[in-house]
């Protein structure tokens, strides 16, 4: 891909550079552990459900400035999912352990084979950044897995109580890039956030990270970090 003129690349994070282990942004990796009941039975759909229920509840908190903030939130949240499934004898302690194993546990995420290599070769070329729609922890995770040094940038919505889709994040993005939004590829896994993104002044990107033959875009599609180096 032709990223003449170019001076920075902003990143989503979700499905773009990492997915959740387990396949599900909520069920963490020892969920089941944590709740293992022998005598207890729910179906999947009570539990996609329950979450589903909990997401509606926390969608509605917008500022979440801190990992401890992040902890009372999915407190909240996984009581919520216990509650609905008839989880026998709910109590603070399970909920402590599914909060805590969403929030600090820093292999909830899966990052992509092509991310840390692709990252520090285009980091010779440009300025690189993330802007996610997402809590505090992950910052931390892209730390510990010696991620983070490759961003000039690092935005994450809750922290602003903001989303892409009011292009605020941008905004911070950019001045802290200290370039023009012209000068930037934002790159991420949903048109609505590209469509965003281009109305800023970006030139957005598709990324399809789970190879769909068919799927068309009005915007480029890669499936590879690769293709813009």
């Amino acid at each position: 891909m032709n990223t003449k003129g170019v001076k920075a690349i902003i990143f989503d994070s979700g499905r773009t550079l990492n997915v959740p282990t387990t396949g599900h942004w909520f069920i963490t990796p020892n969920f089941y552990n944590i709740i293992g009941n022998s005598q207890f039975n729910y179906s999947y759909k009570q539990l996609d459900d329950a979450m589903e229920k909990a997401s509606v509840h926390i969608n509605k908190i917008l500022l979440v400035e801190n990992e401890e903030q992040e902890f009372f939130m999915f407190k909240e949240f996984y009581k919520i999912v216990l509650d609905e499934i008839n989880y026998p004898k709910v109590n603070n302690e399970i909920i402590e352990l599914l909060a805590r194993d969403n929030v600090y546990n820093d292999e909830k995420f899966l990052f992509f084979d092509d991310v840390e290599s692709s990252l520090k070769k285009l980091k010779e070329k440009c300025l690189l950044g993330v802007v996610s729609d997402t809590w505090p922890s992950l910052e931390r995770v892209f730390i510990n897995k010696k991620l983070r040094q490759y961003f000039s940038t690092f935005i994450m919505s809750s922290i602003h109580g903001s989303c892409k889709a009011e292009k605020i994040l941008f905004k911070i993005a950019i001045e802290e890039l200290d370039i023009k939004p012209q000068e930037a590829l934002f790159v991420d896994d949903s048109e609505q956030n590209l469509d965003a993104g281009k109305e800023f002044g970006m030139t957005p990107i598709l990324i399809d990270r789970y190879d769909r033959k068919n799927l068309q875009s009005k915007y480029p599609i890669i499936r590879s970090l690769n293709e813009l180096l």
